[in-house]
């Protein structure tokens, strides 16, 4: 006897909520309202969706409106119980509602390079803590960054990033790529001026001055940094001033306030 249409997709749920099972199928997974909502808005290529027993049958505005764009843009809907929805959710207070999507075809480098004026593209460094990156790119977007490169353990498609992007991960180009050298050298090559941030011996932030008219800011984990090694390679090393025994910002704190400063001198 064959499975239920619900829980061969909870399955596939589950498997896609690591990163083998990402990276086996090409497929990662929305979680909660807010998810599916900027995925609708944005006509992302939603392949299933799967609500609980109470969300399909909930009267409430929020529910009936994403069960409405789902029917009306023919994405297949699956109902499961309750209490085996309650696996995925495990919860947390985000909505009922899962969804799964291709992970997007990686963009060319060329997509970074904004036609005219300056841009400003943001880069994530073994990030590791997946709610980082998230936020990082939720920060990228906010700030007008030209896209994201993730670099090494960063993932953008994890369910946590996808969920702490707040839907930025739909509106900007992102491009995932291994911690060799590669990286570097595709920035270099293509005149980006790279700025390493770091907690010393850097130029202080108020004080720099953007050279070239394209500029990728390098943020490495929140708990670790960018390695002395690493940072040395780039053309520019930055920090922000901070009061006398604070040590640094959140990495989202310190990436908002960087691409923000770095962004208004681009237009001075």
């Amino acid at each position: 006897m064959a499975a239920p249409e619900w829980r061969i997709l909870l399955q596939l749920l589950k498997q896609i909520a690591i990163p083998r099972g990402r990276s086996a199928t090409g497929l990662f997974s929305l979680e909660g309202y807010r998810s599916m909502e900027r995925a609708l808005r944005n006509d992302a290529p939603i392949r299933e969706v799967l609500v609980s027993r109470k969300f399909a049958e909930a009267d409430t505005s929020r529910e009936t409106s994403i069960l409405a764009e789902v029917s009306r843009r023919g994405v297949p809907l699956r109902i499961a119980p309750d209490e085996d929805f309650a696996e995925l959710n495990a919860g947390r207070g985000i909505g009922e509602v899962f969804a799964v999507m291709p992970i997007p075809e990686e963009p060319d480098w060329e997509c970074f390079v904004q036609p005219q004026g300056r841009c400003l593209l943001m880069v994530g460094w073994n990030l590791g803590d997946p709610g980082n990156t998230g936020a990082v790119i939720r920060s990228a977007l906010a700030s007008g960054c030209s896209g994201f490169l993730a670099v090494g353990t960063t993932d953008p498609w994890h369910p946590k990033s996808v969920r702490t992007s707040m839907g930025s991960l739909f509106a900007l180009p992102i491009l995932k790529v291994g911690d060799d050298d590669a990286w570097l050298e595709n920035l270099h090559q293509r005149n980006f001026e790279t700025v390493a941030t770091v907690c010393r011996d850097a130029e202080m932030l108020p004080d720099l001055k953007l050279t070239g008219l394209r500029t990728a800011l390098v943020l490495g984990s929140e708990a670790f940094g960018l390695p002395d090694a690493l940072a040395m390679r780039m053309q520019r090393r930055v920090t922000i001033p901070m009061p006398e025994g604070v040590d640094s910002y959140s990495i989202n704190a310190a990436a908002a306030v960087l691409a923000y400063s770095l962004m208004q001198k681009s237009f001075e």
